[in-house]
């Protein structure tokens, strides 16, 4: 039986940063956006709160299982410690959707390879990590955030030839927005002139009861919110129009929300929902959407910014021709929890890739559970 060893030189793990990844430039648009910074693998679920940088663990070890799902993927291994006692272990990984955009197939890891692992070591949970990098018996090397390879990578943006045909129009006459969308690299997290949400004195209080060790919402397969989890992790959306109705189906856990077009008006007595209640109409070739009725929420999970449920979201989704880009203006206001409006855009292109359902499975464990549950 294989056995593990701590390890606490770093200078050889290279860790994902999804900033190294290309960025189409949207040259018409690069004035508006001012992008946050996007951190490594684990950013949206933050890797620091669950995970010690500074304790890093070298697993050698048979694999017993890998499961390959959202939002974390885990592969399960037996270790021997050093009294020859065998330990088990298990180490998270991305989401399988990602994964796969990487090269990554549920066969990539299979029952019975012998392997070392290279993880941060959990800070709350027994023996378990954060993979880094994965070395098999051959002396191949997968590091996180890298692709795979020799695998063949999936495209996720659809090539220009592909969309030639796409209408403008649809047969109703409205502006065609509908099909499968994916948010650009970097396009989903910019606010325009005012800067980061900023909260109130409520809103502040209100983050005082939010843990985003134990709170964020993925961690229960919840979704968050209308806005971050559109563009979050860049997964397929999908829009559906009818006269009466426009469907967006949110590729990140699963949301989805209904736009009315036939009303004018909310109903009085909303019963609060994560996704609110939408109303929508056209102005010209803009869907401008409006929004009450949420539950209170974390609008930034990370920063642990809530909003309340008097929260008010207006959206304006446009297609650019001459980009071929989805653009979705949004402006949150929340006279409770917000000193003043947050306003941002997203930039989604044309998916080569059709809506596939999350479907999350909760594999948190001890590292996010609080010390009294």
């Amino acid at each position: 039986m294989a056995r593990f060893r701590w390890a606490h030189d770093r200078s050889s793990i290279t860790s994902e940063n999804e900033c190294a990844v290309q960025r189409r430039p949207l040259l018409t648009l690069a004035a508006l956006l001012v992008l946050n910074p996007v951190g490594n693998v684990y950013a949206h679920h933050g890797a620091a709160a669950h995970f010690d940088p500074d304790d890093v663990v070298t697993l050698e070890g048979m694999i017993t299982e890998l499961q390959f799902v959202n939002p974390h993927a885990f592969v399960h291994l037996d270790v021997a410690d050093d009294s020859g006692a065998t330990q088990s272990w298990r180490c998270e990984l991305s989401g399988a959707t990602q994964l796969m955009r990487r090269g990554w197939t549920p066969e990539t890891l299979a029952p019975g390879q012998t392997v070392e692992i290279v993880g941060e070591r959990a800070r709350r949970e027994e023996n378990s990590c954060a993979m880094l990098t994965i070395v098999f018996t051959d002396g191949k090397l997968i590091e996180s955030g890298l692709e795979v390879e020799g695998a063949v990578i999936p495209e996720t943006v659809a090539s220009v030839a592909g969309i030639a045909s796409r209408p403008q129009y649809l047969d109703n006459g409205q502006p065609n927005l509908s099909g499968a969308w994916v948010s650009r690299s970097g396009g989903g997290t910019g606010n325009v002139n005012n800067g980061p949400p900023e909260p109130s004195a409520a809103g502040l209080a209100a983050s005082e009861e939010f843990d985003f060790r134990y709170d964020n919402p993925v961690i229960r397969c919840e979704s968050g919110n209308i806005i971050a989890d559109w563009s979050r992790q860049s997964h397929v959306n999908d829009i559906q129009q009818d006269d009466d109705q426009i469907t967006l189906l949110y590729g990140y856990l699963d949301l989805t929300r209904t736009i009315h077009l036939d009303v004018s008006s909310h109903p009085e007595n909303l019963v609060p929902t994560v996704e609110g209640h939408s109303i929508g109409r056209w102005e010209d070739d803009v869907l401008v959407v409006d929004t009450v009725g949420f539950l209170p929420r974390a609008l930034n999970p990370r920063a642990e910014v809530m909003i309340s449920g008097r929260t008010h979201i207006l959206e304006r989704f446009e297609y650019d021709e001459a980009e071929r880009a989805l653009l979705r203006h949004y402006t949150v206001t929340d006279p409770l929890y917000l000193e003043k409006p947050y306003s941002g855009v997203n930039v989604s292109d044309i998916a080569a890739q059709q809506y596939q359902p999350f479907q999350c499975v909760d594999l948190s464990g001890e590292n996010n559970r609080r010390p009294d549950e």
